[in-house]
Formats: C-alpha cells, structure tokens, sequence
C-alpha cells in the first residue's frame, strides 16, 4: 500500500514519535557523513534525507506485518524483523518497483546498527544525546600517545568499522578472497592493516588512525603484506598507496612510496 509522506497518518506517527526522534537523526547525520566521505555527493544532497523517509516508511511496513510498533529500533528483534522483509513476496515486489530503494535503505539501517556497536560507552554516560552520533573523521587530528611498557597509540575502531563497511567486507588486494562469517560483524572477517603501520606514527604531526589508511584484506593477504619477499609486498604496497594517497593527504600526512616501502623492511 503507498505511503504519503505528507498525509498518512502511520507515517506521521512514526516521523513525530519521541522514542524514534534521536535515532533518525543520528542515522540521517550517518547518512550524510558516509556519502560526503566517500566523495559521491556534497552535503546539500537529498540522499540521507530519502534514506531516513524510507526508513520510517519501512517502521510502518514493520507494524502491518508484525501488529505494532517497535520499542527500540537499535534491539536485534527490530533488526531482524526488518531483515526479514527481504523473503517477503510483497516487499520484493515493491522494492523492485522502487528500484531497490527500499533494500538500499534496510543495508544502510543495518550497517549504522554495526556502528552504533562501537561507539564509546563512557562518551554515552557522559553525554546521552550523542547516543546515535556517529564521528567519521574527515580532518586531520592531533596524535594522542598512550605511555604503557612500550609507546602505543590508540586505535580508534570507528575508523576500522568504516574501512571494512566501505570495502564491503571484502579483501582489498583481491575481493574473490572469502574466509568466513565473524562472530562480531556477521560478516565476511577480514582484518584491518594501517598500510603506513601505527608503530611509525612518531614520524607525524598528524594521527595516523584514520579510515582511509586502513585497508581490509583477508587474513592470508594481511600475513603477505607483512612477510611475503620484497618484490611481492611492494607489488601490494604500490598498488595501495597510488590507490590512497590522495585521500591520505587529505588529513594531514604526506608519504612517498620509498618511505613506504622502507618501513616495511
């Protein structure tokens, strides 16, 4: 059945009811965040604005199916009752129609779910209205050290979340890599390697935590890009930092591909 925004009272119930209002907000900010990140709009776009409509229209389709409304849009049994509209014949019929928006937007609820697993628990207990905010870093930030033993930096695992959910949980040296489903992420497991490695942050002003220097690969790849012979990993290395290092400039760090290689020696 069509849904008008603009009149159909289940959808104003859903768009005005406080226990839904900070999530949608915080998955529109998400939304926007994540597109503007990845170069493929500016934020003027409507693309998060329609994501989020979708969204509540989608909470309405989960009352007719399941006779009520959500409490919580963030607990497992919302998630995957709204999953389960991908066997239903009637939500593939009118996702068809709508040229797979509808999918689109239930794949975009569920990753801002796997995010919303990471975010600070002690950053939540100080400041609840961030609840549903998601920080993707997008400017350079001033390195953090953490003195233990040894010298460590933090790893910020918003940035590793982001680094996989871009790649789509593929290996990045070669996507037909499959390994198998994490207990974690629910997701093809790979891991995330700093292709300039963490233990050379010292040589920069700038943290070098961020997304766009993480790359995804499956466990065998991350073990060849460490210990494969010289000619093999710098194969890996240049096809990676030619592919990054624009966006790797972007906060703040500034490498050649013989500095590169050299610390992998």
């Amino acid at each position: 059945m069509p849904i008008d925004a603009r009149t159909d009272p289940r959808y104003l119930y859903v768009k005005n009811n406080p226990l839904y209002k900070d999530f949608f907000e915080g998955f529109f900010d998400y939304q926007t965040d994540l597109s503007f990140k990845a170069g493929k709009v500016n934020k003027s776009s409507g693309k998060a604005q329609s994501y989020r409509n979708h969204l509540m229209k989608i909470i309405v389709f989960y009352k007719e199916v399941y006779g009520s409304y959500p409490t919580s849009l963030e607990s497992e049994k919302t998630a995957a009752g709204i999953e389960a509209f991908f066997k239903m014949n009637d939500f593939v019929k009118l996702n068809r129609k709508k040229k797979n928006f509808y999918s689109a937007t239930i794949n975009g609820y569920l990753d801002y779910l796997d995010q919303l697993k990471v975010v600070n628990a002690d950053e939540i207990k100080e400041n609840p209205s961030e609840r549903y905010k998601i920080k993707l870093l997008k400017k350079p930030t001033r390195k953090k050290p953490v003195q233990t033993s040894i010298l460590q930096y933090p790893r910020n695992p918003h940035e590793m979340l982001a680094a996989k959910h871009r790649s789509g949980w593929k290996c990045c040296y070669d996507s037909s890599h499959k390994t198998f489903i994490s207990e974690n992420e629910h997701k093809n497991f790979v891991e995330g390697h700093h292709l300039i490695p963490m233990q050379h942050q010292c040589d920069f002003e700038y943290t070098i935590d961020f997304a766009d220097n993480i790359i995804p690969l499956c466990p065998n790849c991350h073990r060849r890009i460490h210990f494969a012979i010289k000619q093999d990993r710098n194969r890996m290395l240049e096809k990676f930092y030619f592919e990054r290092i624009d966006d790797i400039k972007v906060h703040g760090i500034d490498i050649s591909i013989d500095e590169l290689e050299s610390y992998y020696v």
